[in-house]
């Protein structure tokens, strides 16, 4: 035996130790992937409306537009945006119901809302929309979430009555960090198996910190907490999501005398280029203001983008185009990002560890920023499956080049 035999069985006994320890990535343990999440209000009625017809016709009709519009997650909120008052949540629980069961969602992530656990609504709300409806929900979005044992006895309720309803999925839950305990908690919470992504509720965070939420400075403002998050999911593998920009784009109202085509056609148009003899002063002020919310939306959605977060929640659909515009890469920014890891595939094979990128020395780590460039464009149609074989490698191949083990392979 040389001197060395030892040495070397200790090696490889560690080896086979932090072997089974994987690189944590953000979303490789979840299930599905989106770049936006939408709140859709539960129950909505006029003063003095009956629940029964009122209610449930303006209810019915915002929930079932939801199912048309183009937003990869939404979920029914029988929370906030459902009336504090026992007598309208149970007719919220029952539009939900109405509304997932009658509704053909496509490949869209559906969830919903519940009250959080400490309320009189919970048990009702768990109860009554898994045991009708659980076969069409994929999670469930969690709030004032306070502790990771509170989390756990979630997941453990809301699989329970899943499974005792008949079916076999596992109902995921994004957790609301919203208070200074959640996010003390938040690196356990986000280790729990059923746990997605930590989405970040800066409105209640600065509520429970005494803190306050502008429009132009909170992703300042509240920014340790927003630039950790993506971090302590991504230790687990999960995602972040971003919280909604406190300013809603909304649209001036069309005269009478206004044609409804060049109404339409202002709200897709630059204020700036519109004349004022045609429109008035008072409706393109409003539509500049609208134009800056969306603006708004859209930087926010890009610097969360940046720093990490897997997607954003929003309120209004006219959000939609901007924020999940963020994580979906031009066609020409997704083909360079391809070129580039399938040159460096290439330069791998050959005997190089780098590939030069214009000005850059794209290495390992570099080329595996761009990889998240080409999955966003696959997920959100810049580029196909024909591009990627325009390279020569299979998306296998490609992506073993950016991770460190072959059994990432597959991750999200």
């Amino acid at each position: 035996m040389s001197d060395f035999d030892a040495i070397r069985g200790q090696i490889r006994a560690v080896q086979a130790h932090h072997r089974a320890i994987e690189e944590r990535m953000r979303g490789m343990l979840v299930p599905y992937s989106r770049r936006a999440e939408m709140s859709i209000p539960a129950f909505k009625m006029k003063a003095g409306g009956d629940p029964a017809t009122e209610g449930r016709a303006q209810s019915l009709k915002l929930m079932n537009k939801a199912a048309q519009l183009p937003i990869d997650f939404f979920f029914y909120d029988l929370e906030d945006a459902a009336p504090d008052n026992p007598d309208f949540k149970v007719w919220a629980r029952k539009f939900v119901v109405e509304a997932l069961c009658t509704n053909d969602y496509g490949d869209r992530v559906t969830a919903f809302r519940p009250n959080n656990i400490r309320t009189e609504y919970f048990e009702q709300d768990v109860v009554e929309v898994i045991s009708q409806a659980g076969h069409k929900l994929r999670a469930l979005v969690i709030p004032k979430t306070e502790t990771a044992d509170e989390v756990r006895d979630v997941a453990r309720i809301v699989n329970a009555i899943n499974k005792a309803s008949g079916n076999d999925h596992t109902l995921y839950l994004e957790v609301l960090i919203e208070s200074p305990r959640a996010f003390a908690e938040a690196a356990e919470i986000a280790a729990i198996p059923e746990v997605a992504a930590l989405i970040f509720g800066a409105w209640d965070f600065a509520r429970t910190i005494g803190g306050s939420v502008t429009p132009q400075g909170w992703i300042h403002d509240q920014g340790t907490v927003r630039q950790l998050l993506p971090v302590i999911a991504a230790a687990e593998g999960k995602d972040a999501v971003d919280a909604v920009t406190g300013t809603l784009p909304i649209r001036p109202k069309r005269p009478p005398e206004m044609a409804v085509d060049v109404y339409k056609k202002a709200l897709v148009s630059d204020p700036s280029t519109l004349d004022i003899g045609v429109y008035g002063m008072d409706f393109l002020t409003t539509l500049r203001r609208r134009q800056e919310t969306l603006d708004l939306a859209r930087r926010d959605a890009e610097n969360a983008c940046a720093i990490g977060f897997a997607a954003k929640w929003i309120l209004h659909p006219d959000q939609i185009d901007p924020i999940q515009g963020a994580w979906t890469p031009s066609r020409q920014r997704a083909l360079d990002a391809l070129k580039l890891t399938a040159a460096y595939c290439r330069a791998a094979q050959s005997g190089s560890g780098a590939e030069v990128d214009g000005s850059r020395l794209a290495d390992k780590a570099v080329v595996g920023t761009d990889w998240w460039v080409v999955k966003a464009g696959l997920r959100g149609g810049s580029i196909g499956e024909a591009d990627i074989e325009a390279t020569g490698f299979s998306f296998e191949d490609l992506q073993r080049t950016v991770v460190t083990r072959d059994a990432q392979v597959q991750g999200n």
